[in-house]
């Protein structure tokens, strides 16, 4: 065996080591969480009964560990972006589409490149964030499925950019490693709880913690 590793060396314990670390991991995730994962486990196991009904069938039978698999991941995204996202010149904002579900007469216009909110309900999210990022001069877009297309696209018009993503934790954390993989740091805000037609058979507006997005908009422009 090499003696002289340039990074990580594993020896022959390691994945029994490895497996006893997750097992604790799972087990102290779903304690630490018990109160935000306390209808995960009968949600999945309605989307299991359900199956062949739905086309996003799938998702909604994501297993519970990768919930929290996905929220470690998603902080550790944005503790490892958050310098490289406050030098960035440009910032850009992706929200989800959900935000805007409970205005039936929403007036969001498409865009080649992510739909544009136009401002029509003060109560709406969207409609507070695009204010919000007005003060810092930042753009405001919904997300498109081809959000990899999307990033690139504002990633090469800017030159310089850093972007914020609110999403759902399961999109959150894809999201952020597209965002990496096209060199752009990213940070992140979760939704509180998602509304969206993959996780309800009637949908309603999603909603996220405000605050958070202004404390990650003023960290890097200043208050």
């Amino acid at each position: 065996m090499c003696d002289q590793a340039p990074t990580y060396k594993l020896g022959p314990d390691f994945d029994e080591k490895l497996r006893r670390f997750v097992r604790r991991f799972i087990a102290e995730g779903y304690t630490e969480f018990s109160k935000e994962f306390a209808n995960l486990e009968q949600f999945i196991a309605a989307a299991e009964a359900d199956k062949g009904k739905r086309e996003d069938h799938d998702l909604r039978r994501t297993p519970k560990e990768m919930y929290l698999l996905e929220a470690v991941s998603f902080r550790i995204y944005d503790d490892l972006d958050q310098e490289g996202f406050n030098r960035a010149r440009d910032t850009l904002i992706i929200l989800p589409d959900c935000l805007r579900l409970h205005n039936p007469d929403c007036q969001m216009e498409d865009g080649d490149w992510g739909d544009i909110c136009q401002e029509c309900t003060p109560e709406c999210q969207a409609y507070q964030v695009c204010e919000l990022a007005q003060k810092y001069g930042a753009e405001v877009y919904f997300s498109k499925r081809a959000l990899p297309d999307q990033l690139k696209h504002y990633a090469d018009r800017s030159g310089d950019l850093g972007v914020v993503g609110v999403a759902c934790l399961m999109m959150l954390a894809m999201g952020m490693r597209i965002a990496r993989d096209l060199k752009v740091p990213v940070r992140g805000v979760p939704l509180n709880f998602t509304g969206c037609e993959h996780w309800n058979d009637q949908p309603f507006a999603s909603a996220f913690d405000f605050d958070r997005l202004k404390a990650i908009l003023e960290e890097k422009h200043g208050s």
